[in-house]
Formats: structure tokens, sequence, C-alpha cells
């Protein structure tokens, strides 16, 4: 079964909210998973009348919508959002900020994942997508599943995902989403490489120390050896490269044309390395696939690479 049982979509009717929509869908199990469909309509604010004497700028209400315009808003979700595969959706309109109604519904629903597109425009102008995207990713408990569409491209067909990316650095930060991609290469029967991006040189005072590609390498090794297993279609792939780690995941994913990336929003390893929220917030916009942000745990800490621990053992 695949990890995902209750994915929450966040609609704003734009043509990349619609492939971010099929994203969602390529991850769910047919029977199994529940989508719930949620799009937020942000305040209509209204001028009060009459103006009180004196009062030199008018004061605004946010006015309620009614129910015509929310039935009329879920009969275009039900034609825009419908599932190509046998999913339950559910479709649901709420009011307020985007982000916060995402999140809100999320506390509520407990979701496995969400799903939201990180650029779009609506008709009824309440989401600029990208910034919505990056405050779910900041907030969220759970995997968030972004997708990228600039503006003016054409639409693009769903893929299936026969291809994923995992960036690590090799802390305990990463071991979460290390089991939720190596999971998903299980169940859909999909390639997984695993990635790592070797610094220059780390900064001591006003000295560059330099740093032994090596040591990443075996640490690199035995991670893929670690991942291995007869319950995967293909063997665990390997790849390291050197310099910015933003830059170079975005090479490796388009130099691999894959399907998925699945990264840590936070991470750092006792060798200095550094997986910061910035970097799969630099990725998210400007990936050619979907992005799939999986949250460090609250308290984890951070250990150096060298032998391979029983929690990455037990990601089989």
């Amino acid at each position: 079964m695949k990890p995902f049982q209750t994915i929450l979509f966040g609609a704003d009717f734009s043509e990349g909210s619609r492939e971010a929509f099929r994203a969602g869908c390529s991850l769910a199990s047919p029977g199994q998973t529940r989508i719930h469909a949620l799009h937020v309509i942000e305040p209509h604010w209204v001028p009060e009348e009459p103006v009180p004497y004196g009062q030199v700028v008018p004061g605004f209400y946010a006015a309620s919508v009614d129910g015509r315009e929310r039935e009329a808003l879920l009969a275009r979700m039900r034609e825009m959002y419908a599932p190509c595969e046998p999913v339950d959706v559910e479709y649901r309109v709420e009011e307020g900020e985007a982000a916060r109604g995402i999140l809100r519904v999320a506390d509520e629903l407990q979701p496995d994942l969400i799903v939201v597109g990180t650029h779009g425009r609506t008709g009824l102008s309440w989401l600029l997508a990208g910034s919505v995207a990056t405050q779910v990713v900041r907030h969220a408990e759970v995997p968030v599943l972004a997708l990228h569409r600039p503006e003016h491209e054409r639409p693009r067909k769903a893929k299936e995902i026969r291809m994923i990316l995992h960036p690590t650095d090799f802390s305990k930060g990463c071991e979460t989403s290390l089991r939720v991609a190596r999971g998903l290469a299980r169940d859909l029967g999909a390639r997984m490489v695993l990635f790592h991006v070797v610094p220059f040189g780390v900064y001591a005072s006003e000295m560059s120390v330099p740093i032994d590609p090596e040591a990443y390498r075996e640490a690199l090794d035995e991670e893929r050896r670690l991942l291995d297993g007869a319950d995967l279609k293909y063997p665990v792939e390997a790849r390291m490269a050197r310099g910015d780690a933003a830059e170079e995941i975005l090479h490796a994913a388009a130099d691999l044309d894959a399907d998925l990336i699945v990264m840590g929003t936070h991470g750092r390893s006792g060798l200095g390395r550094l997986f910061l929220g910035s970097v799969t917030e630099y990725v998210m916009p400007r990936a050619e696939c979907p992005v799939l942000a999986v949250k460090t745990p609250r308290g984890t800490e951070a250990h150096a690479p060298g032998p391979a621990t029983e929690s990455i053992a037990s990601a089989h």
C-alpha cells in the first residue's frame, strides 16, 4: 500500500494547480486514498456605510460568501479537479487567507500529504501560489508536494514517477525524507538515486579548510548499500557532485530526467554540510518536476556521517 492515505490538495483554479492535482493523484492508491480538494476564498472587503461624520477613511468589513457562490465554486472544482483514476475526492470551500486556510484544515484532517502548486493566478485573484507554497512548507507538520509551472508554459501531461532523486547530507534530519523516498521507490517500482553535494571547503575563522571528497563518497556508498533490498525493483544508485547544493540538485534532476525530488527541509552533518529549508525553498519553484518536502521531526539532532544507523537500515 502506498504511504499516503489522506491527501489535502490546495486548489486555486490555475493550470498549474491542475497539474499539481494530477501529481497528487499519481501518489494516491485507488480504493485506499482520499483526496480533500480545498479552495480558500480570500475575504472580499466591503466599505462600511454610512461613513461616520469626520472619519476620513471608511472602515471595511469582510463580506461572507453566499450559498449560491459556494455551490458554483464546488461545481467548478468537481469539473476541473476530476481524478483520472478511481480515487475518492471530497471538495471543500473555506474562507480566509490561503496558506492559513490550508494549514488550518491540515490541523483538522491530519493528512499524510499536502499538495500545492508553486505558481499560479486565479480568476478570483486570490492566490500567488509561490508564497503560499513556501508558507505551507515552512509550517506544515506533514510532507508537502509542490509542483512548479511557469505562468505562460503550456500544460504538461501527467508523468508516471519512474525516477526519484533524494538529496542527502547524511544528517539524522534526512532520515525521515529518506524513508519516504525509499517507500515511494518501492511502492511505485521507481529508480531511486541518492545524491550528495560536497562543498569546496569549510570556513574556520579566516581560513578555508579543504574537504576530502572520499569521506563523503564512503558515507554515500554505505548509505546506498543499506538502502538496497529485494523489495525494490531497481538497485539504489548514488551520485555525488561539488558546488552549491541547490544548483547541483537542479542540475542532477535535469540530467537524470527525475520525475520527483524528495528532500528534507532541515539537517546538519558533523562534517559541516548544511541542508536548510532555504535550499528546499530555492529548489521548489525552479525544479522541472514535483518536489516533495519532508520536514525533520522536532528535536532531531544531527550526527556525522559514518557507519549507518539502525534507523536508516530500518527504511526497508
